[in-house]
Order: structure tokens, then sequence, then C-alpha cells
């Protein structure tokens, strides 16, 4: 069911107006739009209206996430996405199983993914070992995702290391691609967000904050944009620390931090929710 008509069903269930609903919220015309399906409300809005209706927030972002469902993923995505989502059961014996089976367009994503999984798994410097064949396979060229996922992991696994110059300058390699356009030629949505998260969370722990807040607010309006919902509350987190070690009003701070709270209820994500707690 598309969300506006999730919208509609639960308003009229309460007999409500589109008045009513969107006082405190927004304008009776944008309800109206979001009923038609004319447009997509911000995550702000949304979140004010299911408040109000009682509705679900697994239900209207499973709406959004329903959406990429029907594409297809190759056995190679899946154990990407796996290993981005830190889900690590049996991928040694799913990436072994592919072995000899892989062509050389394959081989970059395959290093990735064993790149991806060393560092997951504390293994550094196999991990750094393995992210320099994929820039290799690559080229180094920066509009392949791949080029720039091995770049993040580069990064993080210097970080960990307390190599933190290093770690910079492989996120700026990043920045500088991004700064050019969000639109890799390769890259899926998920990949997208998991870079933009990756870096808000880096450059807030380096206390970078306008770094932090500038590719926190670049994964939000990506996802707003492409109507999905990977990492929104986890984006949101590292919007409201990064401002709120900046110069910037407590106002936004709140909301940026409410919108974490209720999105990582709705997506039991239990550490961020004993994060914000503490």
């Amino acid at each position: 069911m598309f969300l506006g008509s999730i919208i509609y069903n639960k308003r009229r269930e309460m007999n409500l107006t589109q008045i009513e609903l969107a006082n405190d919220i927004c304008t009776q015309n944008t309800i109206s739009k979001i009923e038609k399906h004319n447009i997509a409300p911000t995550v702000n809005i949304l979140i004010k209206i299911c408040l109000k209706l009682n509705l679900s927030l697994n239900d209207v972002f499973s709406d959004f996430a329903d959406k990429n469902s029907d594409k297809g993923e190759s056995i190679l995505d899946k154990i990407e996405k796996d290993a981005l989502m830190g889900e690590l059961t049996d991928i040694d014996n799913k990436l072994s199983a592919l072995q000899g089976k892989l062509n050389n367009n394959d081989m970059k994503q395959y290093e990735l993914i064993t790149g991806v999984v060393d560092y997951q798994k504390n293994n550094i410097d196999n991990s750094l070992f393995t992210l320099d064949k994929v820039l290799q396979l690559t080229k180094s060229a920066d509009n392949d995702v791949y080029t720039l996922l091995a770049y993040l992991f580069k990064g993080l696994g210097y970080l960990s290391q307390n190599h933190v110059d290093r770690a910079q300058y492989y996120f700026q390699m990043i920045s500088d691609a991004l700064n050019e356009s969000t639109d890799i030629q390769n890259a899926n949505e998920l990949e997208v967000l998991f870079v933009c998260k990756t870096l808000a969370n880096s450059y807030n722990a380096m206390k970078l904050y306008e770094k932090a807040y500038q590719f926190s607010r670049c994964g939000l309006n990506y996802a707003q944009e492409k109507h999905i919902s990977y990492f929104l509350d986890e984006l949101n987190y590292d919007a409201a620390t990064a401002v709120k070690n900046s110069d910037n009003s407590s106002e936004e701070y709140e909301d940026y931090l409410n919108l974490a709270y209720y999105l990582a209820k709705a997506n039991h994500n239990e550490s961020l929710l004993a994060t914000i707690n503490r």
C-alpha cells in the first residue's frame, strides 16, 4: 500500500479532517498532496503525522523500503549488504562457495567484501592489504563505488590504529568525489547512505563537526530524494551530535535527536537507543 493511502485511511478512521491533521504539522495542501501521492513528506513531517495518527513507523517506512525490494540482487550484492550491515554469520562460507565462479568484473566487489569482513573482525592489516587490491582493480577511479568503499574502510582501519592523518586523507578523497555528485555510476542506495553515515560518524569521532554535519545532511537529503530509509536513525543522531558541538541552535539539535530516537525505536536499534538514553 502506498504511504499516502495509509495516511488517508488512518485519518478517515480517526474522523479527522485534513485541516485537523495538518494542525501544528504542515499545511492542509501538503496533507492533500501526500494522500494523493503527489509528494513524499519530509521525515520530520512524517514522524509528526505518525504520532498524531498512532501509526507505526515500521509500517510507513516499510512502504518506502518496498520500492527497492523488486530490484534484483546478485549473490555478491546480498553478501556485500550483510558485510556492510555487520551481519557476518556464515559469510566466510558464502564467499568460499563463490571461488572460481566469478568473472574479472566481479573480483573488485569480492575483494571489497573480503576487506570489509577482515575489518569487521579487527584483522586490520589483512583488511588494508586486501583493500589495496580493490584499488588496483578499480584503478582508483573516483566514479567507482568500490574505490570509495575501499577508501572508506582504509580510513576506518587507520582510524582504529589512531593514524588520524592517514584516515583523514582517505576520507577527504571520498569527500572530493561526492562533492562532484552522489550519483556514482555503479552504486546502489545502501552503499551511498552507508558512506555518508560512516563519514558523519567518523568525523564526529574526530571532532570535525562541520564535516560531520555536511555528510549527515548529504545522507538525509539523498534518502529523502530517493524515498529510502536506510540509516535514517544514525544519520539524524550524527547530525544532532554535530549540531550540539557547533554554534547552531539548540532547537535544531532537539529536532535531530528526537528524529533519531523515534527512528531508532522503529528500527529496534538498541545500540543507538542506549547511546541516546545516556
